[in-house]
């Protein structure tokens, strides 16, 4: 129709209001800290999953990947091929860790197992690297305003950060978590709304969208190239893009902190589980819209816009019926609120329970607590807000985020393996570990490698350097290894430990189930690895 009308702007209206509404709702029988950020941990892990793979379709993913697709086609899937192994990796070794510890941030179990400073350091490496990113998320809601109003994208900035704000003071990760539910379905309704209109707008329907993929090589995803510096090769999806994915689904507090939402290890082992098998699917579908886009270009005539994340949302304000745009923008939009409000919620209890009950009021009670976590949200809201106005230089919005996490997460990931998966590991060789990790990453980026790779450079460096340097100071005690070291904690030990008690049979069933869930995973990788050569050699046959 070529312009957002009134009609539209009604029903964008109506809908981020009746999300935010939700969302406040859950906030009214809030009475601590525990109900804010963990949802008084009885959320079931489907909801979970959803929240998850929501966040993961927000309106970065909503408005990046189409850019990506319509500029490299489905190259970049390599980055997310691997998913379902990290997904797999987690449900076995971090999962049912985080779960029984029974804590608010996962810093704090690097405090069990290293004490304060590593704690606090690694708690602090994660408000910086979120922060940052959240600046990212803020902004790609705000383009997508500035493009459908006209307003100039810093006052869409200022719009979108205190609508975000003012809900997420309220709802908590409850809010977070069921307004995502609601928004998965609205933003694939909209991916598929797109699609249909996208062919049907072609005079030859889909075979124009194959043969002009297959003709501009937008087909190839499985670069097989060991050339470290081919930024997306399947070797660099499948070294660096694991080590990434692990260390966000497992080590970054605003997508483990859902898990822990989840009432039991099976719940939460679902969770992820949802998103191993939808993630690269999802992300396919995202891309995929590029390159329709990219041939609906080719056979108009038309110049994209210089700036490739407002491709998508313009060509929904000038294609979709009228409704049906305001609809599809309000579902970014409100994705975009859930993906922020998820962001603000986990910055905010990092603050708090790392930080501020830590250092500064140890001995306060929990509405004081409560209180204190609303105000470090907004305090989030402000960082981020200031961010986000520079967030536009940074290229496409998907990547701009991954590349913020990149510098952080190898080194990260490193100092959690080290905690559960060795018994001489301590505080001094944690530190140093971390440090080291990450001036190995600076000194890959100043480099034409990969950007990928810097993940899998902080672990390995992070784990050499600080085992080598643990073996300077004594082991760590047994208390220490308590309920934080992989052996006791596994689903299979568990078995073993409690062989003689009346749970042993329930124990090894978890076992079982969460051999078959990984199982089940490893398959569907190598399935979605046959699925995308097979495109690729049809392509190019």
């Amino acid at each position: 129709m070529g312009a957002f009308t009134w009609w539209d702007t009604a029903v964008l209206i109506v809908y981020v209001v009746g999300i935010a509404w939700v969302g406040a709702r859950f906030g009214k029988d809030q009475e601590n800290t525990q109900d804010y950020f963990l949802g008084g941990r009885k959320i079931p892990g489907w909801a979970i999953g959803l929240s998850v793979m929501a966040t993961q379709a927000s309106a970065i993913t909503f408005i990046g990947a189409p850019g990506w697709g319509f500029e490299g086609g489905l190259e970049r899937l390599a980055t997310f091929i691997n998913v379902p192994l990290a997904m797999a990796v987690l449900i076995v070794v971090l999962v049912p860790i985080f779960h029984r510890a029974g804590i608010y941030s996962i810093y704090e179990l690097l405090e069990r197992r290293f004490g304060a400073l590593t704690r606090s350091l690694a708690a602090l490496l994660f408000l910086i690297a979120r922060g940052l990113a959240t600046g990212v998320v803020l902004y790609a809601p705000a383009l997508v305003l500035s493009v459908v109003t006209g307003w100039d994208v810093n006052l869409t900035i200022v719009l979108m950060a205190v609508i975000a704000v003012s809900y997420t003071v309220l709802g908590g990760i409850s809010a977070v978590i069921w307004t995502d539910v609601i928004q998965m379905f609205v933003l694939w309704l909209g991916a598929i709304l797109s699609m249909v209109l996208l062919v049907s707008s072609l005079p030859g329907g889909w075979s124009d969208v194959f043969d002009y993929g297959a003709a501009n090589g937008m087909f190839d995803t499985l670069d097989l190239s060991i050339d470290p510096t081919v930024t997306y090769s399947l070797w660099a999806g499948l070294i660096g893009g694991i080590v990434m994915h692990i260390a966000y689904f497992g080590t970054d507090q605003s997508q483990i902190q859902r898990v822990l939402t989840s009432p039991t290890i099976a719940e939460g082992q679902r969770s992820l589980l949802i998103g191993g098998y939808l993630l690269v699917p999802q992300m396919l579908l995202f891309l995929f819209i590029g390159v329709m886009l990219a041939a609906y270009y080719q056979q108009h005539g038309l110049t994209a816009p210089d700036n490739l994340n407002e491709l998508f949302p313009r060509y929904v304000v000038n294609a979709f019926p009228v409704g049906i745009t305001g609809l599809v923008i309000a579902g970014v939009f409100a994705a975009a609120m859930s993906s922020l409000d998820s962001a603000l919620n986990s910055l905010s209890a990092v603050t708090v329970r790392d930080f501020y009950a830590r250092y500064v009021k140890p001995e306060a009670d929990e509405k004081h607590y409560l209180k204190a976590s609303r105000w470090a949200t907004v305090f989030w809201g402000l960082y981020a807000t200031a961010f986000a106005f520079f967030a536009g230089n940074l290229g496409p919005v998907i990547e701009a985020v991954n590349r913020i996490g990149s510098w952080f997460y190898g080194a990260l990931l490193g100092t959690f393996l080290l905690a559960v998966l060795s018994h001489r590991s301590n505080g001094r060789g944690a530190v140093a570990g971390i440090i080291f990790g990450m001036a190995a990453v600076w000194a890959v980026s100043q480099t034409d490698i990969s950007w990928l790779y810097q993940n899998f450079v902080g672990l390995i460096v992070s784990v050499v350097v600080g085992y080598g340097v643990s073996l300077t100071a004594p082991a760590p005690s047994a208390s220490q290894l308590t309920d934080v070291s992989i052996d006791e904690t596994a689903p299979d030990m568990q078995a073993i430990l409690k062989g003689r008690s009346g749970g042993a049979a329930e124990i090894g069933g978890d076992a079982r189930l969460t051999r078959r869930r990984c199982l089940g995973l490893v398959a569907w990788f190598f399935i979605s690895l046959a699925a995308l050569g097979l495109l690729q050699w049809w392509a190019n046959g």
